[in-house]
């Protein structure tokens, strides 16, 4: 069963156009774009070595990582470039609703979170 949820997260005029900015939604760090036309999210570390994608520098429909520069695309989670092997992080379908910025997360994530709390 891969069930999800819709999660209202913030305005989406809190988020500049091409920016990210990091939110943390059921003890997952998550990373927000505005690229002007949609949003994208991500997980915000980067596979290198875990810097915050949300403070790299928005280019196209790619960040790149602050730390050493690590290009990641937005909308698939690859990394490009020769060193990456692979690399990925994960992606967050986006919608917006009435203005908010709404992620779609799997509710295994906020089951985990439960089973902490209990």
């Amino acid at each position: 069963m891969n069930e999800r949820r819709w999660v209202r997260v913030t305005r989406r005029d809190n988020v500049p156009v091409r920016e990210g900015r990091a939110v943390m939604l059921a003890r997952r760090e998550i990373a927000l774009f505005n690229l002007g036309d949609r949003f994208l999210a991500t997980d915000n570390r980067c596979p290198h070595k875990g810097g915050p994608l949300c403070d790299g520098i928005v280019a196209g429909d790619s960040v790149v990582c602050p730390l050493h520069g690590w290009k990641v695309r937005l909308d698939s989670g690859m990394v490009e470039g020769p060193a990456s092997s692979g690399a990925c992080v994960a992606t967050y379908p986006t919608r917006i609703e009435d203005g908010i910025v709404c992620v779609e997360l799997p509710v295994s994530l906020f089951e985990a979170r439960e089973r902490e709390v209990a």
